[in-house]
């Protein structure tokens, strides 16, 4: 469309900057399902390391810093652990999270994560927010890929349907289990568990 006529060069700017910022959307989906189908390889194992769970949301939450501030949503962090885990793919659930639930909450609102180990020494995660709340119908397939639970409002946040799905690929190389609760207009608080330390690792089953 842009070449079947003559345009002006900011006409034509506006339309490589549309274009460059599809191809990035493009891009992150190809990412994201490589990502997803390495991870279901049954030979896909992780490298476990000693991580500070509060240390790397910490890292997470300033990288949003920028985006809650425009948005007007406060960010708390609370309580400390150590778990095993890759750092990398641990910032990346935790990020997945973090933006979706920036994603559901309305200016003014606010986002928690808490980080509690709990008396078997499995640690858990949990972040919470004050935002839309998802309908009780929509939870069992939350973490399905593509699954969105407004296809109209996610395509215009940009949003691809496969976050929630790598965040449960991420805690299941870890041995470790997601879960959702939520509630319509309170919001919702999804809870990634992680087994204690020194227990089983390496390959995916």
């Amino acid at each position: 469309m842009a070449l079947s006529q003559a345009r002006t060069p900011e006409e034509y700017r506006r339309t490589l900057e549309s274009s460059l910022e599809e191809y990035a959307r493009l891009s992150r989906l190809i990412d994201n399902l490589l990502f997803l189908s390495r991870a279901e390889g049954p030979m896909t194992s992780i490298n476990h390391t000693a991580c500070d769970a509060r240390k790397a949301i910490e890292v997470v939450r300033e990288f949003y810093e920028a985006l809650v501030a425009d948005r007007g949503i406060e960010v708390v962090c609370r309580g400390e652990a150590t778990l095993e885990a890759d750092p990398v793919l641990f910032r990346q659930a935790i990020s997945n999270l973090l933006s979706n639930a920036l994603n559901y909450t309305a200016r003014g609102g606010k986002v928690s994560i808490s980080v509690q180990r709990q008396d078997d020494r499995t640690v858990e995660i949990s972040v919470s927010d004050t935002g839309c709340g998802i309908p009780a119908d929509h939870l069992p397939k939350i973490f399905d890929r593509f699954y969105r639970v407004n296809p109209a409002r996610s395509h215009q946040l940009n949003a691809s349907g496969l976050g929630l799905a790598i965040v449960k690929s991420i805690t299941s190389l870890h041995r470790g289990t997601v879960s959702v609760q939520s509630e319509v207009g309170k919001g919702s608080t999804f809870t990634l568990t992680f087994p204690p330390a020194g227990g089983p690792t390496g390959a995916c089953g």
